[in-house]
């Protein structure tokens, strides 16, 4: 309600911890995708672990199957020791009767990089509860973004020189393109990157068009957004029968929101695409910004077909890939290719 999201405002003080230390630090350990929860024991398997599932185990509403936003795992509070501090993603709860309002704590890089840790401090389980409702997407975004950053520093120690600078000289963008990608088309202010890999069925790709920029009531239009992806893929990604391509599930909502991408206003589009007249499908994200100093729209487009495996982590790899992308200046040097 909205009373009860006025009253979580005024009772969370949420402050943000940056150090540029961070990089000093240890490197933050866990596996993609998972968190721990430090709280006490009967808290979490009470209904205060409840709403702290609710939240971070909720799944993910734009992939083909059930999936967590987070696998959580719990330690006791009294059992948060210096081994466990370095963990990636950490969200704390700790209850005093004392208190006479919730707070929010948001901290980054405390102890390893990168990493966030979110420590929240409740008088009772009312209130947490409160917390998490009015909050839970917010949290998720502070640790996604984490979980991204890990991917592109990653990314940049295993830099596709070549396709890098194909990038460059066709969009006037710069990415970090990393090994295991190739650029599989490009036509003026277009580039296909994709990904096959060496399982079978598994297939990721990044498509990035450039194009004049209009108005912000049509170019950010949900509606032309949609039939905007549905032109490039018609045009650029082929099934494998003749006659067919790729196009967004027509019986399936997009989910639409205003994002700060790099800095920059941008509309993200999130929802599932198939194969006209084929089986193949998967979900993707589309992302939307102006390049203001050119007066360009650039368009962003990532996808997954993985029909045998879980799509989260295999969607926020393509992600990191589109949020590494930046207006390239052209005063950089350009990247030799490594010699062989």
């Amino acid at each position: 309600m909205a009373m009860n999201k006025i009253i979580i405002l005024l009772l969370a003080i949420i402050a943000v911890a940056c150090t540029s230390e961070g990089p000093r630090k240890p490197s933050a350990s866990g596996k993609s995708g998972e968190m721990l929860v430090v709280m006490n024991e009967a808290r979490w398997e009470g209904s205060a672990g409840e709403f702290v599932k609710d939240a971070f185990m909720a799944n993910i509403p734009t992939l083909n199957q059930a999936e967590p936003q987070f696998n959580l795992f719990h330690v006791e509070t009294s059992n948060f020791t210096k081994l466990f501090e370095t963990h990636r993603n950490i969200f704390m709860v700790e209850f005093d009767a004392s208190l006479e309002k919730g707070s929010i704590e948001v901290q980054r890089d405390p102890w390893a990089y990168p990493q966030m840790v979110i420590r929240v401090k409740v008088p009772n389980e009312e209130v947490l509860q409160r917390i998490m409702e009015n909050n839970d997407a917010s949290f998720i975004d502070y640790y996604i973004k984490t979980e991204r950053e890990r991917l592109i520093n990653a990314y940049g120690r295993m830099i596709n020189h070549q396709a890098r600078n194909e990038v460059r000289e066709n969009l006037g963008l710069d990415i970090t393109v990393p090994e295991g990608y190739f650029v599989a088309k490009q036509e003026e202010n277009f580039v296909w990157l994709r990904q096959t890999g060496t399982r079978e069925e598994l297939e990721l790709g990044v498509l990035i068009t450039v194009m004049p920029y209009n108005h912000p009531d049509t170019d950010f239009n949900h509606q032309i957004i949609r039939e905007r992806r549905d032109s490039i893929t018609k045009i650029h990604i082929p099934g494998t029968f003749p006659d067919t391509y790729m196009i967004t599930y027509p019986d399936i909502p997009h989910i639409y929101r205003e994002i700060n991408f790099n800095d920059m206003y941008a509309v993200e589009a999130r929802g599932f695409w198939r194969v006209k007249d084929d089986f193949m499908g998967g979900p993707f994200i589309n992302i939307t910004f102006v390049d203001e100093k050119n007066s360009r729209l650039i368009n962003l487009d990532g996808f997954v077909y993985a029909p045998k495996f879980d799509k989260r982590d295999y969607l926020r790899q393509v992600e990191a890939l589109m949020y590494s992308v930046e207006v390239f200046s052209g005063e950089e040097e350009q990247e030799a290719p490594d010699e062989a």
